[in-house]
């Protein structure tokens, strides 16, 4: 049972998640992509935000194919995700921009979403006893994506004359090397095209489900004839959807000023100092989903792990009117961004059983896409018209705030079941 356990999902589940995780490198080639083809990096950086949007629309709207058949629903967010790394070379090679967000915003991003979901109700039924734990697996592994890409990106001669297999590899450089001015940015995707699909697609045809019956609660939502629409009545589902459009948000608001705000003259972090603690949000980020999760599968009612997270990110928020905490701040709050994504899954199991649990997590994610195209652009607007770096402390606070009182009233949502 061990060594099925391992091949039918954990290690399926890790090629699929740590590949689609790529998504979040796309800052390693934006200004190399801007600089080819001409446009502002500005414009070349929406590219990630569309992809994060199709990425929650793709899993909002593809988990009728993974409940019904997993292996096609991996084929198919396999192929979307390989055709858009494609699709984007193309469209850096011809400069053109409206390429790119195909290739990268609409293809990539509703691959990956496909992807994001279709392990997390396959682990939890061949982990049934810690559920969590089973469903934060892959949303680890996600987060782990780019440091993988990253690796390619440089360790293949991508980057630059120092790249370390240069000297031992010329083929390597002659191929994939970014060259000033150069074609070489187009080639990058095609390289990465090429090192994801093997993993992808063996992922594919070995992630399988174990033959059990799922269980069922009776809840409307749980039977066979589930209708997207009956969400949009489901007073459980639409205060799990804002708890993780404000949490997501909320994350995003910060993380991308990370480096600015350290910066800014009201904190004045060193060179050094910011750049060690933009490497630590990282592990932060996949640690707090290990350690959140594992917290959840520990407690009599894990819901209340929700009001957890929101309790610690909104005390450091407040402390952070105090610049010189904003360092600490961005580690805690960086866990607490992760941790939401990695409880997520198996508090809505509690709720309504494992029948349609990827359809309604998928659904849930969908606040991911919108949040992607809000939090930054929130966090901006504030900064830039109500008075800088207070201005977004207060506006994180009000948020964390809001979200406190929202979950608190999930918790007493009658019908949920919000035991282990």
């Amino acid at each position: 049972m061990g060594k099925k356990r391992f091949f039918r999902s954990v290690l399926p589940a890790f090629l699929l998640a740590v590949s689609v995780g790529q998504i979040y490198a796309f800052t390693n080639f934006s200004s190399e992509i801007a600089s080819y083809i001409g446009s502002s990096q500005k414009e070349v950086q929406f590219a990630f935000s569309l992809g994060i949007f199709f990425l929650g629309m793709g899993a909002a709207f593809f988990g009728k194919i993974v409940e019904r058949n997993i292996r096609l629903s991996t084929i198919v967010g396999t192929s979307l995700f390989l055709s858009g790394l494609l699709v984007t070379a193309l469209g850096i090679s011809m400069k053109s921009l409206p390429l790119v967000y195909l290739g990268y915003g609409a293809l990539v991003g509703t691959g990956t979403g496909i992807i994001y979901i279709s392990p997390v109700k396959t682990m939890m039924l061949w982990f049934p006893e810690h559920k969590a734990i089973a469903a934060a697996l892959p949303i680890i592994s996600f987060g782990l994506g780019s440091t993988l890409s990253t690796i390619v990106y440089r360790g293949f001669g991508i980057g630059g004359p120092d790249s370390i297999f240069m000297m031992r590899f010329n083929g390597f450089y002659d191929i994939f090397h970014v060259a000033s001015g150069g074609i070489g940015i187009s080639r990058v995707f095609c390289a990465l095209a090429a090192f994801y699909a093997l993993p992808m697609l063996t992922a594919s045809f070995i992630l399988k489900k174990p033959k059990i019956q799922v269980q069922s609660f009776g809840h409307n939502l749980a039977k066979l004839e589930f209708k997207y629409l009956q969400l949009a009545k489901d007073t459980f589902f639409l205060r799990a959807w804002l708890f993780m459009f404000l949490n997501i948000s909320a994350g995003l608001c910060l993380i991308p000023l990370a480096k600015q705000m350290m910066a800014s003259p009201e904190v004045g972090y060193s060179d050094s100092l910011t750049t060690a603690i933009v490497a630590l949000c990282g592990i932060m980020n996949g640690g707090g989903r290990f350690l959140f999760a594992w917290w959840s599968d520990r407690l009599a009612k894990r819901i209340n792990i929700l009001l957890i997270i929101l309790a610690i990110s909104f005390g450091i928020m407040t402390l952070s009117y105090w610049p010189p905490v904003i360092g600490l701040a961005l580690l805690v709050i960086n866990a607490c961004y992760g941790a939401g994504f990695s409880v997520i899954p198996a508090i809505l199991a509690d709720h309504y059983g494992m029948t349609n649990i990827s359809k309604i997590h998928g659904a849930v994610l969908s606040a991911w896409g919108f949040a992607g195209l809000a939090g930054n652009q929130a966090a901006i607007f504030v900064s830039n018209n109500f008075g800088g770096y207070a201005a977004v402390v207060t506006m994180l606070v009000a948020a964390y705030g809001l979200n406190a009182v929202n979950v608190l009233t999930l918790m007493r949502t009658k019908t949920a079941r919000n035991g282990k």
